[in-house]
């Protein structure tokens, strides 16, 4: 048998195999303080029953352990104990089984969608650190009267964002209605793994020493990312009309199992209630978002500052917002995520920013 996590985004390290008993703890070396993000592989272990027992911190989602055969489809083990451990029986027939503490989403996942949506326009905006290429996507409209920029990965880990940017981008791309006007528009930027190296490498990307990639957007940033999103974004066409960055919260509970944006300064936190009340009456999907889930600004963590990215698009473009959403891990109201419902969210946002920037368009030009 092997442990490993030698593959894209795999993240672990192994202190001891004790006849059927696993102890190990996710590796978070590269940031400054704990994080809780882990995915490994396990190879040779036909016919098993083992039991895998995390030595450093609650690392546990709400749905327990995520188990695919193939990194691509996952599921939810679910929480059996109330401690750090979890049991696998392995069939005859599983050979490889990955385990997670979410859905996995690297370069392979959007390499997948990029090839099932060609018409996606992918360029790539610069290198970044070890090498990696990072890609900027977009949709361009007809007309190109709006633009809409989104960020998702700037903390590493966070990988159910990356589902919700698919289903947006797939709202844009296929839906009759909203998705038709959009299209006439509005176009989308985004750039889609901001931490392509955390993503690859398998890091936790949050508290990144020196600093992670949200608290970079100074006027020196440390990383490539952030200054090629600061140089092109002065050449995308169209009015900036709204910003969003995607990020997933902590690790589960209260707030942290809900849907929900973060609250900014006054007076854009009208055009945010505005655009949230939209998403809350319009959505169709299986995850359903409350405009009382939102954290307003001043309160709690949300205290504003900050060299994040949110902040920066909101002071140097004429955007009636910018804000960030944050995307549960595993339950969301109740409900399990999956990248399946993930996606259909995305499809909820993409449709409200459509009947945000009808109702605001002064041109005469909506939707009959």
């Amino acid at each position: 048998m092997k442990i490993d996590a030698d593959f894209s985004g795999g993240n672990i390290i192994v202190d001891a195999v004790e006849g059927e008993s696993v102890r190990l703890r996710q590796d978070w070396s590269t940031s400054s303080q704990w994080w809780f993000y882990w995915c490994f592989r396990v190879r040779g272990a036909e016919g098993r029953s083992l039991r895998f027992h995390f030595e450093d911190g609650d690392v546990l989602s709400a749905g327990g352990a995520c188990v695919s055969g193939d990194g691509i489809e996952w599921r939810w083990l679910g929480r059996a104990t109330e401690d750090n451990t979890f049991d696998y029986l392995f069939a005859p027939h599983e050979h490889e089984v990955f385990f997670a503490f979410c859905p996995l989403y690297t370069q392979r996942h959007l390499a997948q969608f990029l090839e099932r949506e060609p018409g996606v326009q992918c360029e790539t905006l610069c290198r970044v650190e070890n090498g990696y290429e990072l890609e900027q996507l977009w949709l361009e409209s007809k007309a190109g009267r709006y633009l809409v920029p989104f960020l998702a990965r700037t903390h590493a880990c966070e990988t159910m964002a990356s589902f919700v940017l698919e289903g947006i981008f797939q709202f844009w791309l296929h839906d009759p209605e909203g998705g038709a006007w959009l299209r006439s528009w509005v176009d989308f930027r985004a750039v889609p793994l901001m931490d392509k190296s955390g993503v690859e490498n398998g890091e936790q990307g949050k508290f990144r020493i020196p600093h992670d990639h949200n608290r970079d957007w100074t006027e020196q940033p440390h990383f490539a990312a952030t200054r090629a999103v600061m140089q092109t974004a002065l050449s995308w066409r169209g009015e900036m009309a709204l910003f969003l960055d995607l990020h997933c919260p902590w690790i589960r509970g209260g707030r942290n199992s809900e849907l929900f944006f973060v609250g900014i300064e006054a007076p854009q936190s009208e055009e945010l209630e505005r655009f949230s009340s939209l998403l809350e009456r319009s959505q169709r999907g299986g995850l359903r978002y409350s405009v009382a889930s939102n954290i307003a600004f001043g309160v709690a963590w949300n205290q504003g500052g900050g060299h994040n990215a949110r902040r920066y698009f909101q002071q140097n473009f004429p955007v009636r917002f910018a804000s960030t959403l944050e995307v549960p891990y595993a339950l969301a109201g109740g409900e399990m995520m999956t990248p399946q419902r993930a996606r259909a969210f995305g499809h909820d946002v993409a449709r409200a920013i459509a009947l945000y920037l009808q109702r605001i368009d002064e041109g005469g030009n909506r939707l009959e």
